[in-house]
């Protein structure tokens, strides 16, 4: 396996751990329309292709607009209150910056909330592309994302690994012409990400700190 000297991360199951506040945001949107309920693991396994798609997956499109809003004005709140880094990321991240690795995001979370919720853990600064399909990107596994996040760190593709959970970043990484490399923490099951065929199948995070080179001396 080559080395890299860029990433691009996906966020939600890889280096945030987003499930209480998205599940907390969801069942109020769900109960402002009368919705059914849902558990935190129905949560954790329906999320991952945006905002819209996730309401999409459990209310009726008459019912989409009003538990949007109600979503997006729940979140502002419980999102920083509620999400917590998965093990490793502040570590990763932070290594991987002063080994000066070039780092962008690529989620389906809308931009606007993944900047609030780095910011809120002192990271956001060290990322060169924070996207979102607020932006008007396509939401993955459309490349058009991790393609602008490549152009905004200044590498090639052939040295920019895409980092997610779920079997959507392999197809996003394949989409885009870039290595990728999953680990089990998120919405997708290790059996379904092997089958996915990633580059990189990661026991932990922290092991994707070995495909990058560390700086001299």
């Amino acid at each position: 396996m080559r080395t890299f000297r860029a990433a691009v991360f996906d966020l939600d199951g890889t280096l945030l751990d987003s499930y209480e506040a998205i599940h907390a945001s969801l069942s109020d949107a769900l109960a402002s329309v009368g919705g059914r309920r849902v558990t935190l693991e129905e949560t954790r396994r329906l999320v991952g292709n945006g905002l819209e798609a996730l309401i999409a997956k459990v209310l009726p499109p008459e019912q989409h607009v009003v538990a949007l809003d109600r979503f997006r004005r729940h979140y502002r709140v419980s999102g920083p209150r509620l999400t917590k880094l998965m093990p490793g990321a502040e570590l990763v991240v932070s290594e991987l910056y002063r080994r000066r690795v070039k780092l962008g995001v690529a989620s389906n979370k809308p931009s606007v909330f993944s900047r609030q919720l780095l910011d809120a853990f002192g990271l956001s600064e060290l990322f060169s592309f924070i996207g979102g399909p607020d932006m008007g990107f396509p939401p993955k596994p459309a490349p058009e994302m991790a393609l602008a996040a490549v152009a905004a760190l200044g590498v090639g593709p052939d040295e920019t690994l895409f980092v997610g959970d779920m079997t959507i970043d392999v197809e996003t990484a394949r989409a885009a012409g870039l290595a990728a490399a999953v680990t089990p923490t998120g919405s997708s099951t290790r059996g379904e990400l092997r089958a996915a065929g990633p580059d990189v199948l990661l026991e932990s995070l922290a092991d994707v700190l070995e495909l990058f080179p560390r700086p001299p001396g």
